[in-house]
């Protein structure tokens, strides 16, 4: 996950004269010491997260998400607010509609943020010190770690803040019945033996998957065996990210299906055109047997409880044959 900068704020301004302005087609930066946004007249508690406690309505109706907008998606829930970035894709599309975007992964926008009236702001845990206060002067926040949870720890964490725990359990509960199924569909077809690779191809970098991002569903649902240095790495660390190589490794990373996502960039398209070109690539069990899927960077790159769904769905597709 990124780590997010913010354009510096105007010093001296009340947040009266921030309203005036605004009014007035100017701008200007919240004061950082204005109060945050109370719950008017609602009931509220205290929840303990990542970067401290924050006392939060009992049921948020006005949420802006810096992080885990498909956690709030797949609860059935809408933020108001979310970055740019995470609204992307033929995914996410039709299910964003109406949600405003608040900036983008280098740089939140306070001013919109603060024009909204959230009353609650979810984020991670990898804000600067001074971004995660000047949050909290606009409303109530709750920072999530994303590297110490998997994908339903990032929806249960998220159904706590909301108040909807209920609707968090009964999503996994669902999805995990929807794996069952699809676990059994491939298994029938790929023997017990045989080896899956999650690689993206970056500039100049090989990123070999381990139980997060694309190799979540791979791995954790669907329960195939990764290449055994990877396979190393998840036994000593269950939510084991990735490792990166160059193309000269390949053959330590060998495997029989190879689940190929090409990150974007002129570099990285130019890279994997010398891999392909390579005896080394040539040579590899996936390549030789033709199966090696090429799946969009869109849909495969994001961990979130709407995008494993469609990771699920396609990977099941490929290693069925039903899709080529």
């Amino acid at each position: 996950m990124k780590r997010l900068r913010i354009q510096a704020w105007l010093p001296g301004f009340m947040m009266l004269s921030l309203l005036l302005l605004t009014a007035c087609g100017q701008t200007a930066s919240p004061n950082p010491s204005a109060p945050a946004q109370e719950n008017k007249g609602g009931e509220t508690r205290v929840l303990k997260h990542a970067k401290g406690e924050s006392t939060i309505p009992l049921k948020p109706k006005r949420v802006v998400a810096l992080q885990y907008v498909g956690s709030m998606l797949a609860l059935g829930v809408k933020p108001i607010g979310a970055l740019k970035g995470h609204m992307e894709g033929v995914d996410m599309a039709p299910l964003v509609s109406g949600i405003e975007v608040v900036g983008d992964y280098d740089a939140y926008n306070l001013e919109k943020i603060l024009e909204l009236q959230p009353d609650l702001i979810l984020t991670g845990s990898d804000d600067e010190q001074q971004v995660y206060e000047k949050l909290t002067k606009i409303a109530p926040v709750v920072a999530i770690d994303f590297d110490q949870h998997d994908v339903f720890g990032h929806v249960q964490k998220v159904a706590k803040a909301l108040g909807m725990e209920k609707e968090g359990k009964a999503w996994e509960e669902k999805y995990k019945a929807k794996v069952e199924e699809a676990r059994k569909l491939v298994q029938a077809k790929v023997g017990k033996n045989e080896t899956v690779a999650a690689m993206n191809v970056r500039a100049k970098t090989i990123k070999m998957y381990g139980a997060r991002n694309m190799g979540h569903v791979l791995y954790n649902d669907l329960q195939l065996t990764p290449p055994a240095l990877i396979k190393t790495e998840i036994e000593k660390d269950p939510l084991f990210w990735s490792n990166d190589l160059s193309m000269e490794l390949l053959p330590e990373y060998t495997a029989d299906h190879i689940f190929l996502m090409l990150f974007p960039g002129e570099d990285a398209t130019q890279y994997l055109k010398e891999i392909e070109q390579s005896s080394l690539w040539k040579n590899l069990p996936a390549v030789k047997n033709n199966h090696v899927y090429v799946v969009d960077v869109d849909r495969w790159l994001g961990y979130d409880a709407i995008l494993i769904e469609k990771q699920l769905d396609e990977a099941v597709q490929y290693l069925t044959g039903t899709k080529k």
